[in-house]
């Protein structure tokens, strides 16, 4: 650990941390062997540090990482301290590593790290991947605050994912599940669903979203094999009661509420779901004794969340959402109406090669909802090029359709748009496309 200390106590914080996050980058997203094999590899050297930490586990296709943002805002308004480990990141690394509803410092950053890249130098070269090191170092970084309660979401899938080296958490919780990764997690919502099931562990209550389609049957399956206790909520449970574009009030009746009204700050429907999943997962928490609740942070807390990425307000009229997959753009497109209102809508598009982007366009294009269309690329190794978008844009839509290749200037040409015919913009396919232009839009500013 000699490395560790010097690497610590020597040169600027900045330089540091750059080069850490350098060296992260250049780590493989994908090395042999599974994320969770890997993981456990990790731990062990550690000395298990997850064993000491208070742990909720989310998986989900899509709206885990706004179930985390408002399970995380519930406990720290009702006087908990917590830890939050999300991906991907926006615009800066840290943001995968939150504690208090804040990225972490550069030095604790830095100070992880160094321990991190420790144990990889025993284990071995490649022997940890990019997502690998991220996850060691919450748990570092989250035992060394003394958080009452970490938030973990899964990478990809859950059963095979570098968190399921968690073995015993306090709780477990499955937001939507939706066709996405099909080549590594299963071409069919029931293959999917086990994935995601994978991290249900024995006598740990599961919260899920209860769907009429596979994944219930598998859910519901894994929990009883596991003699877990699953506590569903369904679109029967939560009703919107008014939504004026910038607020939604809903009211949410299960075992837990009794059509209870709650107020959260977007004009996005998903979230309505989202926040449900989240305020159950708090219930059962009280339930087993590990929190206790009050009322009105409670609704402070849903309230006052508003979730980087998810139908983001960034300027005027401008909104980014990163939806990625056909299901996330289904759900963008509910929320459209109440937000535009009778103004031209404009929309951006950009997305990475290896999502189902034909269909997202299709969609998108299909659904009557939008007046012109804007396309580019993204940077990164998985990019799609703008113009393959375009094609496919072309073939679906008889509305216009522009074409950057610089995402800055793309952004640019839609406001731009936008500003001509009083419309409103919204930006999407991407949370790469979405971090993109949240940085270029501050700088700019």
């Amino acid at each position: 650990m000699k490395d560790n200390i010097n690497l610590v106590n020597s040169g600027s914080t900045e330089r540091q941390y750059n080069e850490a996050v350098s060296y992260i980058d250049a780590a493989g997203q994908f090395l042999p062997g599974t994320g969770v094999s890997r993981a456990e590899k990790m731990l062990e050297l550690l000395g298990h540090p997850e064993s000491r930490l208070k742990i909720i586990h989310v998986a989900g296709s899509n709206g885990k990482g706004s179930v985390c943002a408002y399970l995380e805002r519930i406990l720290r308004e009702n006087g908990y301290t917590t830890g939050m480990f999300i991906s991907p990141h926006l615009e800066d690394e840290r943001e995968r590593i939150q504690v208090n509803g804040e990225p972490v410092c550069m030095e604790d950053f830095v100070r992880a790290f160094s321990e991190i890249r420790a144990v990889q130098d025993r284990l071995g070269k490649d022997s940890l991947a990019y997502f690998d090191f991220y996850f060691g170092m919450a748990l570092l970084i989250f035992l060394r605050r003394e958080v009452d309660f970490c938030i973990i979401e899964t990478g990809l899938g859950g059963r095979l994912d570098a968190t399921n080296a968690v073995r015993n958490p306090l709780l477990t919780v499955i937001a939507t599940i939706s066709l996405e990764h099909t080549a590594v997690l299963g071409d069919t919502i029931e293959k999917i669903a086990g994935e995601k099931a994978g991290i249900i562990k024995p006598g740990v209550p599961v919260v899920f979203l209860e769907r009429v389609d596979e994944s219930f049957g598998v859910i519901k399956g894994a929990a009883e094999n596991n003699r877990s206790e699953a506590f569903g909520v369904s679109q029967e449970d939560y009703a919107v009661i008014k939504n004026c574009g910038k607020r939604i009030d809903f009211s949410l009746s299960n075992g837990y509420y009794k059509n209870d009204c709650f107020s959260i700050g977007t004009g996005a429907v998903y979230q309505v779901e989202n926040c449900a999943l989240a305020l159950t997962a708090a219930a059962v928490m009280e339930k087993h004794g590990y929190i206790r609740l009050s009322e009105e942070p409670v609704h402070a807390a849903v309230s006052a969340v508003c979730w980087q990425g998810r139908m983001e307000e960034i300027l005027p009229f401008v909104y980014v959402d990163g939806a990625h997959n056909p299901e996330g753009i289904d759900a963008l497109i509910k929320s459209v109406p109440s937000i535009a209102g009778n103004r031209r809508r404009i929309l951006m598009f950009s997305a990475v090669n290896d999502k189902d982007y034909d269909k997202m366009i299709k969609r998108l294009c299909e659904c009557g909802e939008f007046d012109e269309f804007v396309v580019t690329q993204i940077e990164g190794r998985r990019k799609l090029s703008d113009t393959q978008i375009y094609k496919v844009f072309d073939k679906y839509t008889g509305q216009p359709v522009t074409d950057y290749k610089d995402v800055c200037k793309a952004f640019d040409g839609a406001c731009e748009l936008r500003r001509k015919s009083g419309g409103v913009l919204f930006c999407t396919g991407s949370l790469y496309l979405v971090g993109e232009i949240k940085k270029y839009a501050e700088n700019r500013q």
